[in-house]
């Protein structure tokens, strides 16, 4: 399987994004996930999704080849 460094960048930027949201929460508000306010949790979250969504997608597509 072969991947393209792009679709390996932008997903580990993607990861990377969404962790220093988390972190930002944790330095700010002393905890990684508050569940009762989701301002932080929802970007991070979907960053870190559409990462493994893309890495999924790449992985499907150089199988099909």
């Amino acid at each position: 399987m072969k991947l393209n460094w792009i679709i390996i960048f932008f997903s580990f930027f993607f990861i990377v994004a969404g962790f220093l949201i988390l972190y930002d929460n944790y330095t700010r508000v002393g905890i990684w996930l508050q569940l009762s306010d989701h301002h932080h949790e929802t970007f991070a979250l979907s960053s870190i999704v559409f990462a493994i969504g893309i890495l999924i997608g790449a992985i499907v597509v150089a199988i099909k080849k």
